[in-house]
């Protein structure tokens, strides 16, 4: 029987998918979707290959728990930084000001990296959903700015975001970005 490092096989089991996680997530941003697999990612893990399948069916599995876990920390960073706003106008800016903090920071690298990723229709059908998660602040955003059409609205804001968010992949400074953006969703184009 083999040791469990927890006082419990629940926290041990938890402990060890976490870890797992860990090593995946390391595994793909320092070698690309190709560099992951259930050996790469048990042996950063520490790992017997076997155990991988302990806990993830499938090398997809892992890429959207990945994915799940990135998304997540994401909405929660969105929701510290929008909490102590004023609504309108100012969390806007908040909003625009925190995505392309936290792209500078690298936590869109994950995206990024995963968007390369040949999922699985039930999968991506899985991940897709999760994504939506992320415009619920947006849409609240612009919900309380008064625009009629909020869902649709965010669809375009989030084009534009990401297009701030290429521009900080590659190098830009996000606080110029961010002012770019934020000047172009409240301003429009000038001329």
């Amino acid at each position: 029987m083999p040791k469990i490092s927890a006082p419990t096989v629940a926290e041990h089991r938890a402990a060890q998918r976490a870890g797992l996680l860990r090593a995946g997530e390391a595994v793909l941003l320092e070698s690309g979707l190709a560099g992951v697999s259930p050996r790469t990612v048990s042996e950063r893990a520490g790992l017997a290959r076997s155990s991988f399948y302990d806990y993830f069916a499938t090398k997809d599995d892992l890429l959207v728990a990945i994915a799940i876990a990135a998304i997540e920390q994401w909405d929660a960073e969105i929701e510290v930084a929008l909490s102590n706003v004023e609504p309108g106008v100012a969390q806007l800016r908040a909003f625009v000001d925190a995505t392309m903090t936290m792209t500078a920071d690298g936590k869109h690298a994950i995206a990024g990296a995963l968007r390369e990723a040949d999922l699985s229709p039930s999968r991506y059908e899985d991940l897709m959903t999760l994504h939506a998660v992320l415009l619920r602040p947006l849409v609240t955003v612009l919900t309380d700015l008064g625009i009629e059409r909020p869902d649709s609205t965010a669809m375009l804001v989030q084009g534009v975001l990401g297009a701030g968010v290429q521009l900080v992949s590659h190098g830009m400074d996000h606080r110029v970005v961010a002012d770019d953006v934020f000047r172009l969703l409240t301003e429009g184009l000038p001329g």
